[in-house]
């Protein structure tokens, strides 16, 4: 990469870094501190990247226990040492998926957007993208390498003990059904109250799963839909479900 693609993309990640904090993250603040009343204390965050979901919640309480998972190793040990003073959160260099093993990582250009799932080449919304960044859609894909994942049913059970999770938050670039059918393959003794979800209405990825589908998943195991907050960019959005017991 030149010189110059470097510099394009840091500065389109921190155009979108500022566009996120006035347009999105505000909207996502007012929604959480009705809902908590600041009673936030607890959240899994799935794809934690740099750890934007990290400081966003720790923002609205110091103290919230928070669970981050991370397959990239790079920005895994990123986090690691950025919350090395944090105790309340603990980072996981692992991937979440439908069936625990060994899977194919993506690692592309625009970190942001590294994922399970492969590139359509044929996707209009893809050519945009690579040429808004500066490079052609063959070149978005930087790496690929196998990294160890679980379900998210058997890393709840392993790692956290308390009975309630207030948050899954769910940002894995359009393996979120998967992730999902791994949360639900068998019955949780955790309860929890929200699931947030990055939901793309783009034909990015090969293996697209309709949010009719997702949503199916969700209101089959007791979640119903609440809120829906469009991002300041693209054409993507984030879609908050809650326990459908705890709906007034």
């Amino acid at each position: 990469m030149t010189i110059y693609s470097r510099f394009r993309i840091g500065l389109i990640k921190r155009l979108i870094d500022f566009n996120e904090k006035i347009f999105f993250e505000r909207k996502l603040e007012l929604f959480y501190k009705k809902e908590f009343r600041g009673n936030l204390n607890s959240l899994i965050d799935v794809g934690a990247n740099k750890g934007q979901t990290i400081d966003f919640f720790l923002s609205l309480n110091p103290k919230c226990q928070i669970y981050a998972i991370e397959p990239n190793p790079t920005l895994y040990k990123l986090l690691i040492k950025k919350y090395s003073r944090q105790d309340n959160v603990r980072i996981f260099n692992v991937g979440i998926s439908d069936k625990s093993g060994e899977k194919l990582f993506f690692e592309n250009i625009f970190d942001y957007t590294s994922t399970f799932e492969q590139l359509n080449m044929d996707s209009e919304y893809l050519k945009r993208k690579a040429k808004v960044l500066g490079v052609s859609p063959e070149n978005i894909v930087t790496k690929s390498y196998d990294v160890n994942v679980v379900t998210l049913h058997d890393f709840i059970s392993k790692n956290i003990s308390s009975s309630i999770i207030d948050i899954l938050k769910i940002d894995t670039e359009g393996h979120e059904y998967y992730c999902l059918q791994g949360l639900f393959n068998d019955e949780l003794k955790t309860k929890i109250k929200y699931i947030q979800l990055e939901n793309h209405n783009d034909d990015m990825y090969n293996n697209r799963i309709q949010f009719t589908t997702i949503n199916s998943l969700l209101n089959k195991n007791k979640f119903e839909l609440i809120k829906n907050i469009p991002h300041g960019f693209g054409d993507f959005d984030e879609v908050i479900y809650k326990m459908m017991s705890d709906i007034q």
